[in-house]
């Protein structure tokens, strides 16, 4: 035989008689059985929780008027097709596959790898292979912007070191 726990009447908090209004709505029936009897004393030792339950069932009987409409094939069909398609969307590979149709999703990835290493690679070691690492800062900079005349300032006071 299984046992339900049922729920100690002390612990009932407006914040979970809330929530089962919220989830399960005004109807005691559709409580969860271990929690009922401690929501139903709840809801009559306090006024608040009295006029929330009430407020619900207002609710509940607008839901039960509304008029719906049945399910038909299609609408189920167009419903699960939507949901299919959002959800093959979201993968970085869909995304790929859009960009390139007819191609696997590793090679776009893979292109878009060995250009960021390349890249990496260039601005790491370019500037060693030009000879800019290996001069002070200041030489550096004034080499990018061409010819430098010997007669600077700043030459003569390396030569007198």
């Amino acid at each position: 035989m299984t046992r339900i726990r049922k729920m100690d009447l002390t612990t009932m908090t407006n914040e979970r008689f809330e929530a089962l209004l919220d989830a399960y709505g005004a109807d005691p029936r559709h409580w969860p059985d271990a929690e009922r009897d401690a929501a139903l004393v709840f809801a009559k030792s306090s006024a608040a929780a009295q006029r929330r339950l009430e407020e619900a069932a207002v609710l509940d009987r607008l839901i039960d008027q509304a008029d719906t409409a049945p399910v038909t094939p299609e609408l189920q069909e167009k419903i699960l097709a939507t949901f299919a398609q959002a959800h093959r969307g979201g993968s970085l590979s869909a995304t790929f596959a859009r960009l390139l149709p007819g191609r696997a999703a590793w090679v776009p990835a893979t292109a878009l790898a060995a250009s960021l290493a390349l890249g990496l690679g260039v601005g790491t070691f370019l500037p060693a292979l030009a000879g800019i690492g290996e001069v002070p800062s200041a030489d550096a900079a004034l080499m990018a912007f061409g010819d430098v005349d010997a007669g600077m300032p700043w030459d003569d006071a390396e030569e007198g070191s």
